[in-house]
């Protein structure tokens, strides 16, 4: 797994990160779903200047996959 993050600080004693782009590589939930080895997402470009974005799709579609691996991100 790839991430590019820059940090963040609304509070001084707040400091977060913000995933810019995230690469899945050899993830069961994305093979399955999507029949790719290898999923690549540019978050800045997806989500725009949107500040709620909605992951949708069906069953098995790797939904999960991906939330869990942008968890430990944001």
């Amino acid at each position: 797994m790839q991430e590019l993050s820059t940090p963040i600080a609304s509070d001084p004693q707040d400091v977060g990160f913000v995933p810019h782009a995230i690469t899945l590589t050899g993830f069961k939930g994305i093979r399955s779903g999507l029949g790719r080895d290898t999923l690549s997402l540019d978050l800045d470009t997806l989500a725009g200047d949107a500040v709620l974005v909605a992951i949708g799709g069906a069953n098995g579609r790797g939904k999960t996959t991906l939330m869990d691996n942008l968890h430990p991100l944001c």
